[in-house]
């Protein structure tokens, strides 16, 4: 049936997000912290890609729930996928902020002990935006547990960072980007649990198979 591909196409445009989502804050980090041309590029790419993505589910959720009369489940579905898109678009295009930063070369200015707290928080990042990644396509509303105790390690890296920029030495403007820069890491963390909220509100009321309808939309062909 067409509205069962659709929701397949909506599934699949989500799970494509949170995977960028992931592959843009380490390459990212690649960037900000080595001054890497490619991983910077491939962050920009990504950003637009996940921005593309974010006005097709934009467009394809409406239709379905105006067209049509989802099932419960599947209306938990569509309402979370039009909250978990654009917590992808922004966490994305705080990565890209982060990584135009790199031809600044702020990373090159930073003591060892900033360096390891920014390279810390870039990967604990990408590792929660992997494991919403996961728990979407598993449909697992245990996740949203796991993320907010992730972030609670993040808030705390953010704490010590800060602690770090002002007892440290830095050129003031060095200092102000800094400030911005450890601001956008924070925030990539609590983006990931806001999508591990909204998995949580629609995983919970369906069977945990990577797309639900997707049998009965087999049989009907």
């Amino acid at each position: 049936m067409e509205y069962h591909r659709d929701l397949d196409e909506i599934d699949r445009t989500i799970s494509r997000m949170l995977s960028l989502v992931e592959e843009t804050i380490s390459a990212a980090s690649a960037a900000f912290l080595g001054a890497e041309d490619e991983a910077e590029r491939a962050v920009a790419a990504g950003a637009r890609e996940t921005e593309a993505l974010h006005r097709s589910v934009e467009t394809l959720v409406p239709t379905l729930l105006i067209r049509l009369a989802p099932e419960a489940g599947e209306l938990r579905f569509l309402l979370a996928a039009l909250r978990i898109a654009p917590e992808a678009e922004m966490t994305a295009a705080l990565a890209a902020n982060l990584a135009r930063r790199g031809a600044m070369h702020i990373g090159d200015e930073l003591p060892a002990r900033v360096r390891g707290l920014v390279a810390k928080l870039f990967a604990q990042s990408s590792t929660m935006w992997r494991r919403a990644g996961d728990a979407f396509l598993d449909r697992d509303p245990t996740m949203y547990a796991a993320l907010e105790r992730e972030d609670e390690d993040i808030d705390e890296l953010h704490a010590s960072l800060m602690a770090e920029l002002v007892s440290c030495d830095l050129r003031p403007p060095i200092l102000m980007e800094m400030a911005l820069v450890a601001r956008f890491l924070e925030r990539l963390g609590d983006h990931a649990v806001e999508v591990g909220r909204w998995i949580e509100t629609f995983a919970s009321a369906v069977e945990r198979v990577p797309s639900p309808w997707r049998a009965r939309a087999d049989d009907a062909l």
